[in-house]
């Protein structure tokens, strides 16, 4: 009898702590992916833009064509082995740069039927990069297919804009996007009532391009309008949102101070380059002008101008890491505790490259 009232209680132990683990959430994060395919480009035309034809033929149609149907396998396995509430990509979802309406539109298709088979079984939330409207006839194709897509995919019933917010238990998601036809103060008005809508717990914004600049390129929102900037950290930080973002290709960790509260930002890169790369190449842990300085060939003209925002921003930062490892990221949610975690993997890393308690960053004094 003692034994079989052991057992129970075994029993009931295990079950009762598979149900607080199943009570957590979590997300897998996306970066740039760039899917491309050769046939869904007009080479000729493609030959006239900067970089691009190298780019497309020797860089991401490669790199899709040799790995994407493995890495796509690895994240489908992932969502599979523990209960996930979102997959969230954050731009950049293709190339781009079709070179005609009808390729633009047959790109925009491909894109689709790739995220559809990897069977994500959890709303998957896109965000706009710049890649996905860049090129003829690409913004009709972007309102013509990957906005019914996007809706489809995040369980809204249609979208009118990239710029939508998505509810799911406790967390809210506000995609933004900065190249909407409209003013900046528009934008920012839209951006300050979705986040003051919400009653959620946890507010997430996904932006494709960085609020807070992370290396030489300085490329990051507002930069060139000051007050507009203040505002845009001053509605993020009010709303205690975390900014989840990519377009740098790196992967990185920031936490900013502004009088409203710390601003936490997650960069991820999921463009697969090396199926060999499990460990950073190059790790950046010194926040500062130096991220310029030490990389002075990048725009030369352009340096001082870049240095000055890089000091300007210095003070203010109290956590940095940027690192060069494509891959992806599971952050997981303990509503129990309130705890945040962050798990970075090398995109086929059996184990996380890099685990962050990020409560531990935003609570740091």
């Amino acid at each position: 009898m003692k034994r079989a009232l052991f057992l129970l209680t075994v029993l009931l132990t295990m079950t009762a702590c598979h149900k607080e683990q199943d009570n957590r959430n979590r997300l897998l994060l996306l970066g740039d992916i760039h899917y491309d395919l050769l046939e869904n480009h007009d080479l000729g035309w493609l030959a006239t833009t900067k970089d691009d034809l190298r780019q497309v033929t020797t860089e991401y149609s490669v790199f899709t064509a040799k790995f994407w149907d493995r890495f796509s396998e690895r994240l489908a396995q992932r969502t599979k082995s523990a209960p996930f509430s979102a997959v969230l990509q954050m731009g950049d979802i293709s190339e781009g740069l079709a070179g005609t309406p009808e390729l633009a539109r047959q790109m925009a298709h491909s894109v689709f039927a790739a995220v559809d088979s990897i069977g994500f079984e959890v709303p998957v939330i896109i965000a706009k990069g710049n890649h996905d409207i860049t090129g003829p006839g690409a913004r009709e194709a972007f309102n013509e297919i990957y906005l019914p897509n996007m809706a489809r995919l995040s369980g809204h019933e249609r979208l009118e804009s990239a710029n939508y917010s998505t509810e799911i238990g406790d967390m809210l998601f506000v995609c933004f996007d900065p190249w909407e036809e409209s003013d900046n103060k528009h934008k920012l008005d839209r951006l300050e009532q979705q986040l003051s809508a919400s009653d959620a717990r946890y507010k997430f914004v996904m932006v494709h391009e960085p609020v807070i600049p992370i290396n030489e390129r300085c490329w990051h929102l507002f930069r060139r309008t000051p007050e507009q900037r203040e505002r845009l950290l001053h509605i993020i930080a009010g709303h205690r949102a975390i900014v989840l973002c990519a377009h740098m290709h790196l992967y990185s960790l920031v936490r900013r101070d502004t009088p409203d509260g710390p601003i936490l930002q997650i960069m991820v890169n999921s463009v697969v380059r090396d199926s060999t790369l499990l460990q950073p190449r190059n790790v950046i842990t010194q926040y500062g002008e130096s991220l310029a300085l030490d990389n002075p060939s990048w725009e030369p003209e352009t340096l001082e101008q870049r240095c000055a925002w890089l000091k300007e921003e210095t003070p203010h930062i109290k956590y940095f890491k940027q690192a060069d490892l494509p891959g992806y990221g599971v952050l997981t949610i303990d509503p129990r505790t309130d705890n945040l975690t962050l798990e970075y993997y090398a995109a086929f890393g059996e184990e996380p490259y890099d685990v962050v308690d990020l409560s531990a960053i935003l609570n740091q004094k």
